[in-house]
C-alpha cells in the first residue's frame, strides 16, 4: 500500500478499508444513543444496551433534569423522552336516600307494623285495641284506621258472618244513617262485611220476615230508647221462629236508658200492641241474656263496633 504524491491512485482494497471503518462508526453511534433505558423511579439511566455490539457500562450514574432531558456524557449523546403525567380525577357523588313519605308522622312501614300488633291484639282478645303505641306516642284506633285505610290497607278478622244493620228513626234521616255507614265502614276494615237495611220503628222484625238473610247472618238493631214489651218480644216462640240460627245483637244509643242492673223497666209510652195488663218487665237485662240475647248501651262507634266485631266470631 503506498500513496503517491500529487495525484496518485490509492489501491482498491484501502479504499474499500476506509469505507468500511467509517461506515461501522455510525452504525455504532445509531445504536448507542437509541437504546437507553430510564429508571423512572428515580430518573437516572441505568445503563445503556447496544445489541449489536454487546452491552456497554457506563461508569457513573447519568441524573435526569427536570425536562427528562438525560445527557449520556460517554457519547456526547442527549437522549430524550417524554413523560406522560395521568391525573385521575374523583368527583364525589352524595347519595341522597329518598325521604320515606309520612303519614300522621308515620313512615309506611310503621304502619304496617303497627297494624301486624293490632291484628294479634285482635286475636287474643276478641277486639280491637283502644289505641296503637309507638313508643310514647299513642294513636287511637279510629284515628288508625283511617291512616290504613289512607295506604289502602286493612285489618284482617277471622270471622266472615255478614252483618245487618237496622236503626229506629232516632234524630233525623241523614244522622242516623249515617251512623250506620260509620258502623259499616269500621266492621269493613276489619274485614267483615255489613249491610245498611234500613230505619224504622219495625225494621228490627221486617229484616227477619223478609226471608233474605243467610242462616249464619248477624242482625244488629240500633235503638234511640228502650221498650219493654219489645224486649218481651224477643223472648217469645214466633220471634225465636224467624230469628233461628241467626244473631240478634241490640244497641241502646243514648238517650236511650241504660238496662244494666235495672231491677224493672216501664211499659213504653208508645207501646200499642201489648195488652193493657202489661205494665213493664222486670230485670230486662237479665232476661235477654237469660234467652240468648246479648246487647250494649254505648254512644261511642268504636265500641259499638268492637261488641259486633264479637259478636260476628261467637
Amino acid at each position: 500500500m503506498y500513496i503517491k504524491q500529487g495525484g496518485g491512485k490509492i489501491k482498491r482494497k484501502l479504499l474499500l478499508s476506509v469505507l468500511f471503518i467509517c461506515g461501522f462508526a455510525l452504525v455504532l453511534n445509531m445504536n448507542f444513543s437509541s437504546a437507553a433505558t430510564v429508571n423512572q423511579t428515580n430518573n437516572t439511566v441505568n445503563s445503556v444496551s447496544t445489541p449489536n455490539t454487546g452491552n456497554l457500562t457506563v461508569a457513573s450514574t447519568i441524573k435526569a433534569t427536570a425536562n427528562i432531558t438525560v445527557k449520556a456524557a460517554v457519547a456526547n449523546t442527549t437522549i430524550k423522552t417524554t413523560t406522560v403525567t395521568q391525573t385521575t380525577a374523583k368527583t364525589a357523588v352524595k347519595a341522597t336516600a329518598a325521604t320515606a313519605p309520612l303519614v300522621d308522622g308515620l313512615t309506611i312501614v310503621q304502619v304496617k307494623d303497627g297494624l301486624t300488633r293490632a291484628q294479634n291484639f285482635v286475636v287474643a282478645n276478641g277486639r280491637l285495641p283502644n289505641y296503637v303505641s309507638y313508643g310514647s306516642k299513642h294513636i287511637p284506633i279510629a284515628q288508625f284506621q283511617a291512616i290504613l285505610k289512607a295506604e289502602g290497607l286493612k285489618m284482617t278478622g277471622n270471622a266472615n258472618r255478614p252483618i245487618y244493620i237496622t236503626s229506629d228513626n232516632i234524630h233525623n234521616s241523614a244522622t242516623d244513617n249515617a251512623r250506620i255507614n260509620s258502623i259499616i265502614n269500621g266492621l269493613r276494615t276489619l274485614g267483615l262485611t255489613a249491610y245498611n237495611m234500613g230505619l224504622g220503628p219495625n225494621k228490627h222484625d221486617t229484616v227477619l220476615t223478609s226471608g233474605k238473610l243467610p242462616s249464619n247472618a248477624v242482625i244488629v238493631d240500633i235503638y234511640g230508647g228502650v221498650d219493654a214489651g219489645l224486649i218481651k218480644e224477643m223472648g217469645s216462640a214466633w220471634y225465636k221462629g224467624l230469628k233461628g240460627a241467626r244473631t240478634v245483637f241490640s244497641v241502646f244509643w243514648p238517650p236511650s236508658a241504660d238496662i244494666t242492673g235495672l231491677a224493672f223497666l216501664p211499659r213504653a209510652h208508645d207501646d200499642n200492641y201489648d195488652p193493657s195488663s202489661f205494665t213493664g218487665l222486670a230485670n230486662p237485662a237479665h232476661y235477654l241474656l237469660e234467652n240468648g240475647y246479648n246487647y250494649i248501651h254505648s254512644g261511642s262507634i268504636l265500641s259499638i263496633i268492637n261488641a259486633i266485631f264479637y259478636q260476628a266470631k261467637i
